[in-house]
């Protein structure tokens, strides 16, 4: 898989997309933290490690390109007649994605509770919700940022929860996950293909 130039990637190095990622053994026998992140993201594709290669995109990706990702995985994984919880908290996500305020972020929370935080729709709108502001209720007087690995880890995963809707299809559906993540990161919209 030709993964590109990857501009849009916010950590050059590799130890600093890893951070806080508790990779493979398989993964880890392959890091090298001076290595460019996208080196290390290359070898962890071409040895399939796809569950490692999306979770250090999640993190590697800005925010609203990661959580664009966890929407359009999570879009792509959506029965025929989707629960309207979970239709409610990937419209919330995707809302804050056109449109990164501070009332659409905060919007995102309580579609993701609705649905227990254990679908891709509602890890996506988790994703976006934990993108920056407060974590604290929006009248107290104390704010509460978010990690700075938490957009990432729910982005990935949601597109993990997604890719997962049909075990038996879970290989492919990681590289056209991969396909999605890739395009993003040069710049694309994404829309190459379904998770």
């Amino acid at each position: 898989m030709d993964i590109g130039l990857l501009p849009k990637l916010r950590f050059a190095r590799a130890a600093e997309a890893v951070a806080g990622l508790d990779l493979s053994p398989e993964a880890k026998a392959l890091y090298a933290p001076n290595a460019p992140t996208a080196v290390f993201l290359k070898a962890l594709i071409d040895a399939e490690l796809h569950a490692d290669a999306i979770r250090l995109l999640g993190m590697a990706l800005p925010r609203r390109e990661a959580v664009w990702w966890g929407c359009l995985s999570a879009r792509g994984a959506l029965p025929p007649e989707p629960a309207p919880a979970d239709v409610a908290a990937l419209e919330a996500a995707e809302a804050w994605v056109y449109r990164p305020t501070e009332e659409n972020r905060r919007a995102c929370f309580a579609p993701a509770e609705a649905m227990n935080f254990e679908t891709a729709c509602a890890y996506a709108a988790m994703a976006a919700f934990w993108s920056g502001g407060s974590l604290a209720p929006p009248d107290a007087a104390v704010v509460v940022p978010p990690g700075d690995g938490l957009t990432g880890t729910a982005a990935a995963a949601a597109v993990l929860l997604a890719t997962a809707a049909v075990p038996k299809e879970i290989k492919p559906r990681h590289r056209a996950a991969l396909a999605q993540a890739l395009d993003i990161a040069n710049g694309g919209s994404g829309k190459v293909g379904a998770a």
